[in-house]
């Protein structure tokens, strides 16, 4: 299987994952949320859907953890992911608002089609809340997306290595409101880890996105719905977007020129500058990413609906 290009082994994981998480909407959950078990439910969930497949792929694959960028992330770029996280929030704050306003859609934040026990203010509920919701979902869809997926297409260049990843992130949502929301999520958690070259930094800042998506975007939505404040709000946001995102450029730029002056050897994927856009479309017509596509769009144009 190591022979076989990355172009047709990585969305055929993500077929796989994508098919996991299909099958799992059959089961009934209905009837162990009155257990108190939906929790566990959603933990063993996503360690047998991402982790499980992940872990048998890189098997195959013969992947290392420094293949994955399974490095400790360093204290001086926490402020960096920081930035992103901010990038992240402002920017699909606006691309929320946009969607909103042209298709009247609104997102509420859910996990695979399981939407988040309300209802509770103890503290135990809202720590396994944290658990379930927000860290164990940063933790496995990292793993799988940008620790896996990243580092396969990343013989193909930083662009298609990204943008393939994103793409194959945003799908496995079964969302096609959304798709752009995810996409851009997933654009910025891999240039979050491409620029730390730690992994560690994609489930940090995946695991703050989900905080804010858990406990604080309802607020937001409620502003994006008023058309009083809309400019202003539009205004404000806008603002912010650009801040952070100068910050985590200044911050990219830092990082990168420490490791220029240690002597760090370029990722492999920085090595790969030419017929960039030749190599993105050997992935983009991929017969088993085409699969995932084909997959995709059946669920959310016919199967959503049913």
């Amino acid at each position: 299987m190591q022979k076989i290009k990355s172009t047709f082994t990585a969305p055929l994981l993500a077929l796989v994952v994508y098919a996991l998480l299909l099958s799992s909407r059959y089961l009934d959950f209905g009837s162990i949320r009155f257990k108190d078990n939906i929790y566990l439910s959603m933990i063993i969930l996503q360690l047998l859907i991402f982790v499980l497949p992940g872990v048998f792929y890189c098997k195959l694959r013969t992947k290392t953890p420094e293949d994955m960028k399974m490095k400790k992330l360093s204290p001086g770029k926490i402020w960096f992911v920081l930035t992103c996280f901010g990038v992240l929030v402002f920017g699909s704050t606006l691309i929320n608002t946009a969607v909103f306003h042209i298709f009247g859609s609104e997102s509420q934040y859910s996990l695979y089609n399981t939407f988040v026990p309300g209802g509770g203010s103890r503290i135990l509920n809202v720590v396994y809340t944290v658990i379930a919701f927000a860290l164990v979902p940063a933790i496995t869809e990292e793993y799988l997306f940008r620790g896996i997926i990243l580092s396969d297409y990343s013989e193909y260049g930083v662009s298609t290595a990204i943008i393939m990843s994103g793409i194959m992130f945003s799908m496995v949502h079964f969302n096609l409101n959304q798709f752009v929301v995810y996409f851009f999520c997933g654009v910025v958690s891999a240039y979050a880890v491409y620029i730390t070259q730690s992994l560690w930094a994609g489930m940090l800042l995946h695991f703050l996105n989900n905080l804010y998506a858990v406990f604080f975007e309802s607020v937001l939505w409620d502003v994006i719905k008023s058309p009083n404040s809309l400019i202003f709000f539009l205004f404000v946001i806008m603002t912010l977007f650009i801040v952070f995102l100068v910050l985590s450029f200044n911050g990219a730029e830092t990082i990168l020129y420490h490791a220029g002056i240690r002597g760090d050897q370029s990722p492999p994927e920085a090595k790969k500058r030419e017929g960039g856009a030749r190599l993105l479309f050997e992935a983009l017509i991929s017969p088993s990413f085409l699969a995932c596509v084909l997959l995709f769009l059946i669920t959310t144009l016919f199967l959503n609906n049913i």
